[in-house]
């Protein structure tokens, strides 16, 4: 069809729009009874909450065998399509815009481990699933593969909590760290480079820079969130930071450079967070 404008593992992704001409993005999933799962999970957590960093999902269809997901449409697409353009392609994300995404990304996944009630896990953090908006705002989509993380309960899902979940998104948040960088995920690189020695020696990472950001003075940045990036993909989970300490080191980067940050903003919520019923929806 002419308005299709993506596949994925569940269905395929079409282009739509409201009679306002308001653009949208419709998933329409393969076969509803092998994605009845993952179908639940979207949305029971996106229509349960909203925040600036998860994609909007406006609302969903159940007809017969048929299972369709509406969200906002991301006008400029995934995160890898920038990361890793066509050889066709000229397309470059500045530094700056960078930076914005990692924060954008920890912040997501640090409402979701720490602030919201049910206290989401995702499982399947990367570039592909991070959508960008006109402003390159990140959007954190596909939750097909997430769990609550209630140490003492089974979900009505059927799926149990282990203790080092949380840690797993923060590997992935790692490997994407890596590929702003360098443009290549953090297992890419163990394939081609001894990446004990870039965790090691951050300043022996020059030679797998992103080429687009040579040059630009930009070398102590880039060195601190390789570092980041290297503490998030430590072999032990408990070894790893929580995606709020990341989230906080990342807005300790940006205000370092500009004087501004969100610290204060993500403390509130959390203050916030422990007096909030169960019914209600907070965004920051």
């Amino acid at each position: 069809m002419d308005n299709a404008i993506g596949v994925g593992k569940m269905g395929m992704m079409y282009e739509g729009f409201m009679p306002n001409g308001t653009l949208l993005a419709i998933k329409r999933l393969f076969d509803y009874r092998l994605f009845k799962r993952q179908f639940l999970l979207e949305t029971t957590i996106l229509c349960k909450y909203r925040h600036k960093n998860i994609i909007p999902l406006l609302g969903f269809c159940i007809e017969g065998k048929e299972r369709l997901l509406t969200y906002a449409y991301m006008s400029n697409g995934r995160l890898s399509k920038w990361l890793n353009p066509l050889e066709s392609e000229v397309i470059r994300l500045k530094w700056h815009d960078r930076v914005n995404i990692a924060l954008g990304i920890a912040r997501g996944l640090s409402w979701l481990h720490h602030i919201c009630d049910l206290c989401v896990v995702h499982l399947n953090i990367s570039s592909e699933c991070i959508l960008l908006d006109e402003n390159f705002e990140p959007k954190i989509s596909n939750f097909g593969e997430a769990k609550f993380m209630n140490p003492d309960t089974e979900d009505h899902l059927g799926r149990m909590f282990k203790a080092n979940d949380g840690k797993k998104d923060v590997y992935d948040f790692g490997s994407v760290l890596f590929e702003l960088i360098t443009g290549k995920t953090y297992n890419e690189l163990s394939h081609s480079y001894d990446t004990s020695n870039i965790c090691g020696d951050p300043l022996s990472f020059y030679n797998v820079i992103d080429k687009s950001l040579s040059g630009e003075g930009l070398e102590n940045e880039v060195c601190t969130l390789l570092k980041i990036a290297c503490e998030c993909v430590k072999a032990l989970p408990n070894q790893r930071p929580t995606m709020l300490e990341v989230y906080n080191n990342i807005s300790n980067l940006r205000k370092g450079r500009d004087g501004s940050s969100d610290d204060s903003y993500m403390l509130r919520e959390l203050e916030l967070a422990s007096s909030i019923t169960k019914d209600e929806t907070i965004e920051f």
